[in-house]
């Protein structure tokens, strides 16, 4: 099973993750939220990264989907990814409701299966996050 970390500016995540609740029609505690305030730094948004990774059990297994590429956000996991290239984890932006629901669904498939599937059905902004460096 792949982890899902959400990664958004505040309060994005944790909205994504209200409608999924409702369209689920229960509480989803399969996907993390990582909300990222305005004026967090790289650093602060990768140590609050690290620190739900941790809180969710530090799976070998992770896609971590953010809002806008190029944003403080989607630069937090990149580095993030730059930390753990010893895991299967994957990132990808343009972050949507029909994006999250899709990863809810296909959670069973590895990160590069999921984060492909993700692409597939997603707008042209969805877009791969590569480790830093």
């Amino acid at each position: 099973m792949t982890a899902l970390i959400l990664v958004c500016h505040a309060p994005l995540g944790q909205a994504l993750h209200a409608v999924a609740c409702h369209a689920f029609g229960r509480y989803i505690a399969d996907v993390t939220v990582v909300d990222i305030s305005a004026n967090s730094s790289l650093d602060e948004a990768t140590a609050a990264i690290e620190n739900a990774w941790i809180a969710e059990g530090r799976s070998g297994n992770v896609v971590l989907m953010a809002d806008l590429l190029g944003a403080t956000p989607s630069n937090a996991v990149s580095a993030w990814l730059s930390l753990h290239r010893d895991i299967q984890a994957r990132g990808i932006t343009g972050v949507s409701v029909p994006m999250m629901l899709r990863a809810l669904t296909y959670r069973e498939l590895d990160p590069d299966t999921l984060v492909s599937r993700l692409q597939e059905c997603m707008a042209p902004s969805c877009t791969r996050i590569e480790p830093a460096g």
